[in-house]
């Protein structure tokens, strides 16, 4: 038996990130759940953001942001920076964050996150009361300690660096469990 619920915004679970926009000198932070990638050639990704906040008005106007991966370890820093507006609140003097420069762009990344993204904005769309933005990411940051092999990046140590993931519906944070399978791979079992 299935339970109708009617259109909602059911889907997890999401990574949850840190999107930096502005400059080293006055910069902001959102933290955003409604993220995806849209591309591989060339690397792009897509956020949703709402109409009404400063995280909007300063991609549009800098065109670029940064994305910066959150950890478990940052949850509680991370929510200040989902409830708190930047208009009037340093969220990094706030949380404790330390912003580095990134090197393409002139929005700062944010130190305590293991992964971080420089974009560019490409393309923006309102959709409801949600700016839709894609980013063509220009640099990709990563420490060093996170990966497994420092000649492939597709070796990351996920339980070192144990991203945080939002699941909607619920309003939870979570952690991602153990690893179950090879992606492309198992499935192959049953050809």
């Amino acid at each position: 038996m299935k339970t109708k619920l009617g259109p909602q915004r059911i889907l997890f679970p999401l990574p949850t990130v840190l999107v930096v926009t502005g400059t080293m000198e006055n910069a902001n932070i959102a933290t955003i759940a409604w993220i995806s990638l849209l591309s591989g050639k060339p690397p792009t990704l897509g956020i949703s953001v709402g109409t009404k906040g400063i995280t909007g008005e300063q991609i549009l106007r800098n065109k670029e942001f940064s994305v910066n991966i959150a950890t478990a370890d940052i949850m509680k820093e991370t929510d200040f920076c989902g409830i708190t507006s930047g208009r009037d609140t340093d969220k990094f003097e706030k949380t404790g964050f330390v912003k580095m420069p990134a090197s393409e762009i002139k929005a700062p990344i944010i130190k305590q996150c293991p992964i971080n993204l420089e974009c560019k904005l490409i393309e923006s769309k309102i959709i409801g009361t949600t700016n839709h933005f894609v980013g063509e990411i220009l640099e990709t940051h990563i420490d060093t300690d996170k990966i497994k092999d420092i000649n492939n990046w597709n070796s990351i140590d996920i339980e070192a660096f144990n991203p945080l993931v939002y699941i909607s519906g619920a309003r939870e944070y979570r952690e991602i469990g153990k690893k179950i399978g090879d992606a492309y791979k198992i499935g192959e079992e049953l050809k």
